[in-house]
């Protein structure tokens, strides 16, 4: 159980990344 709720927020910090960094490119070019 506690293995599954780390790697649910792993899962979802990592794609919360992606979309930042996608702003920041966005806003940059």
């Amino acid at each position: 159980m506690e293995q599954d709720l780390k790697s649910a927020l792993f899962i979802t910090a990592a794609i919360y990344s992606i979309l930042i960094a996608f702003g920041m490119v966005a806003i940059l070019s």
